[in-house]
């Protein structure tokens, strides 16, 4: 089949490898990117795709917090110029505000609220009366919501580049959940999220195919090591801890000291407050990014 320039494209920027090994990957794989960048990573020409698809959409990240409820979504606008229009930030904020006091399950319930603000209408159709006067595509492409016990949980938010980045994480603790210490490591989880980007926040809430799909190919990169083959299953649990400390929030280098991990510095928290600290979740969305 012929290869676009474009998909050569999108697997160098996933990759950060030259232009004719992507155009030959995909050309084996029959342009599917996913198997390109697999085989890709079995032959050891590729690590590990980069997770966020380069940003090609301007607008806004936005997050609207209460005590037990956080919410984070994304608008979008075809230039930076309409993102900075006074009727596109009006929008936006009256979105946060309705979609913070509704608290919708998902984007389509969001995107069918209605509102007096809104002179009655959907957002989707406000939204539509707002492109026509604007003239330019608009869209509420992303929504999340994040809800937290306040008995023992706590949210913690971070807006990176005026809306350009917008993350939630949610930590639970036995005690201490207002000091300052507390607060303190909520801001350094949220900038470890923002700059890291993980996948996950503990192990094991990394799903056991993604887990089985990295032994398969750190298997095949053992075989062709030339190594011996006793050492193979040792080659493949060290690549699989190396893999958890890049993608697992808690394993991995804190962004603000890399010589410790980020589970050193919640137990510098811990030894301080006396407290078991624990993340359960995060979200981040990244202005323009692939799924």
């Amino acid at each position: 089949m012929e290869i676009s320039a474009a998909q050569v494209k999108e697997l160098r920027e996933k990759t950060g490898l030259g232009m004719m090994i992507c155009k030959k990957a995909l050309i084996e794989s029959n342009g599917d990117m996913n198997l390109a960048i697999e085989n890709l990573r079995k032959q050891g020409q590729a690590t590990a795709a980069r997770r966020a698809g380069k940003a090609v959409k301007e607008g806004k990240v936005t997050i609207v917090t209460e005590p037990s409820c956080g919410i984070v979504f994304e608008v979008n606008s075809e230039t930076d110029f309409v993102a900075r229009n006074e009727d596109f930030i009006d929008f936006v904020a009256k979105l946060g505000k309705l979609l913070i006091q509704e608290k919708p399950a998902d984007i389509e319930a969001a995107r069918n609220l209605t509102s007096p603000v809104f002179g009655g209408q959907t957002v989707e159709n406000r939204l539509t009366e707002l492109i026509g006067k604007i003239g330019e595509n608009i869209t509420f492409r992303r929504y999340s919501k994040m809800e937290a016990n306040p008995a023992n949980e706590r949210l913690f938010s971070y807006l990176h580049g005026n809306g350009k980045i917008g993350v939630f994480v949610k930590v639970s603790a036995d005690k201490e959940l207002d000091s300052q210490a507390m607060a303190d490591l909520g801001k350094d989880l949220a900038m470890q999220v923002t700059a890291a980007n993980p996948m996950a926040a503990n192990r094991e809430c990394i799903s056991a195919d993604v887990i089985a799909k990295e032994k398969e190919i750190y298997f095949t990169q053992a075989q062709s090591s030339g190594k011996p083959e006793k050492i193979w299953d040792k080659i493949v649990e060290g690549k699989l801890v190396k893999f958890y400390q890049e993608v697992v929030l808690t394993e991995q280098a804190f962004i603000r000291t890399p010589d410790i991990s980020v589970t050193d510095r919640i137990k510098e928290v811990e030894k301080q407050t006396g407290a078991k600290i624990k993340v359960l979740d995060f979200v981040r969305l990244e202005l323009g990014a692939e799924e």
